[in-house]
């Protein structure tokens, strides 16, 4: 790969991009591997140039092509600052943002989770003390630790507990 003209490469692929053209499939493996050709230029900055240029592709499947190879790339030899750029730029594709749309209501979702376990938490302390007055701290810290199903339990049995001390059952 050192041997080839990276620079003039990257020149002629630049223009038939500009130009609105379709790459070719060695055009695209081309463009994936100037960061590795020879050039003026060190390899982040090229590695950047990569990214940029492909990020001009119009949207279709060579653009995806090509981004998913400049990815596998960059894991083996990108550095950080060309690894964040290939990310500014594939979060702007259409693959994208439909993952960070997922990973968002994934987000939702395990907030809500999370909310729904510490609400069931809170509300059994609260029936706790108010049925036993006084809770000792090592209870507490205890029924933080235990799974919702076994809260659920509790919460249902705290009608019949007649002390503090038929929590430790459970405990």
């Amino acid at each position: 790969m050192s041997s080839l003209d990276g620079d003039k490469k990257y020149t002629q692929l630049k223009e038939k991009i500009e130009a609105g053209k379709e790459l070719t499939n060695e055009e695209i493996l081309n463009l994936t591997f100037i960061p590795l050709m020879n050039s003026k230029e060190d390899k982040s900055t090229r590695a950047i140039k990569s990214i940029e240029l492909a990020s001009k592709i119009k949207e279709n499947d060579n653009k995806l092509h090509c981004l998913s190879l400049l990815y596998a790339l960059l894991e083996k030899f990108g550095d950080d600052n060309s690894k964040k750029k290939f990310k500014e730029v594939f979060s702007m594709t259409e693959i994208g943002k439909m993952i960070r749309e997922e990973g968002l209501q994934e987000g939702k979702l395990e907030g809500l989770q999370e909310g729904k376990i510490e609400g069931k938490y809170e509300m059994l302390t609260a029936l706790l003390i108010k049925k036993f007055k006084k809770i000792p701290n090592e209870y507490l810290k205890k029924i933080k630790t235990l799974p919702p199903n076994i809260i659920d339990i509790i919460a249902l049995e705290i009608f019949d507990m007649q002390d503090i001390k038929d929590l430790e059952k459970y405990l």
